[in-house]
């Protein structure tokens, strides 16, 4: 698997690094599950952000608020691309972006890319 850091840098990972943890307890909220209170116009300002695949090396410009959720902007992304949000994991700076970290969090400059790696789809076979 490839990354890159901010610098161009390449990096190459194994594909074990990119597995989903088994042991985590999930929450959901109302403003995570979707259901903003206010949602016919949400606060923040839109800004546009360009996510690249690792699965298809595609990439995709999508506009967010600034106050959006992580998870908001995954859901987004399946809504445009039908990858499962749980199969989406966003780095950013060598970092990666958790569900509940809003957009205006990460501070992400104009032209700079978010890396969106997409795991295998679990089949429950245990090998």
């Amino acid at each position: 698997m490839d990354c890159y850091d901010e610098l161009g840098n390449r990096y190459q990972l194994p594909v074990y690094v990119l597995g989903s943890p088994m042991n985590l307890i999930e929450e959901t909220s109302q403003s995570e599950s979707g259901q903003d209170a206010d949602a016919s116009n949400p606060p923040g300002v839109e800004t546009v952000i360009k996510f690249r695949l690792s699965s298809t090396n595609k990439d995709i410009k999508l506009k967010v608020r600034t106050t959006d959720s992580m998870l908001k902007v995954k859901k987004r992304l399946f809504e445009m691309e039908k990858i499962e949000p749980s199969r989406q994991r966003f780095f950013y700076s060598g970092k990666m972006l958790n569900d509940k970290l809003k957009v205006e969090d990460i501070k992400i400059p104009k032209g700079n890319v978010v890396q969106v790696i997409v795991t295998q789809a679990d089949t429950g076979e245990v090998t």
